[in-house]
């Protein structure tokens, strides 16, 4: 996914059904040079978090009549997202986003523990004042969450993940594990907030806080190796209480 953090959007039910066609809202016109990338930022963000859910049907008429953009650039940022596997486009059939069966979820997940192990090793970088800033406004917002009588919202909590990801996420000075990190990222992140729906949210706030904490601590003392082994711990942990509801009962 693109390394900047993204936007809070409200998002929709994560039961959502598969295989509908998406009827897109209108958005601005994007300014000229930026049109390829702000559509495959846009769609690629709705696929992670479900707004396309896999199986999901799209046509370049309604995205370019939506950002108000010619084709062209419609099927740059559909060639790009097809490259990362998040759309399948044939010719005479449309355009799909994807679907994973558990077996090869299982082995993303697999992939995604590994690489968190090499954050200390390939290249590390401390983070900036800003972005430990920001950490630590996940961790307070997190904290406050858990003190209130009120039940989580899965739209805020997922939010938080994400600023947190991608905070972190500037620790990794070596650009192919970057890209290929957050590519599995947005490739799981979709099936992870699809799980939400059947978890007990204040429960998986508690063991994020807890991440955030532990991620701190090593990252003060600029421990990556740590924060690697936090991070693939806290990955693995979710995959195993996950897996009462992964699939259908």
């Amino acid at each position: 996914m693109s390394t900047k953090r993204r936007s809070k959007i409200e998002r929709p039910d994560p039961a959502a059904e598969t295989g509908r066609t998406v009827t897109p809202q209108r958005h601005a016109p994007a300014r000229h040079g930026d049109n390829s990338m702000r559509v495959y930022d846009v769609l690629r963000q709705r696929i992670a978090t479900r707004q396309y859910a896999p199986g999901s049907r799209l046509t370049e008429a309604e995205i370019a009549a939506e950002f108000e953009v010619s084709r062209t650039p419609v099927r740059q940022a559909l060639h790009r997202l097809a490259v990362e596997g998040l759309v399948e486009v044939k010719n005479g059939v449309g355009i799909r986003v994807t679907e994973v069966d558990d077996a090869e979820l299982q082995d993303i997940y697999e992939l995604r523990m590994s690489l968190a192990m090499l954050i200390g090793r390939l290249s590390p970088r401390p983070l900036s004042p800003g972005d430990l800033a920001e950490l630590n406004e996940v961790k307070q917002r997190l904290a406050d969450i858990l003190a209130s009588d009120q039940e989580p919202e899965i739209g805020e909590y997922a939010d938080l993940c994400d600023r947190f990801f991608a905070r972190l996420s500037n620790v990794i000075g070596n650009s192919f594990l970057r890209q290929f990190q957050d590519q599995l990222y947005t490739q799981t992140d979709r099936y992870w907030y699809g799980w939400l729906a059947k978890a007990d949210v204040r429960q998986e706030v508690q063991y994020f806080y807890y991440e955030v904490e532990e991620s701190l601590r090593a990252l003060a003392v600029n421990d990556f190796d740590a924060l690697g082994m936090i991070r693939r711990n806290h990955i693995s942990m979710m995959l195993t209480r996950a897996e009462g509801y992964r699939k259908p009962r």
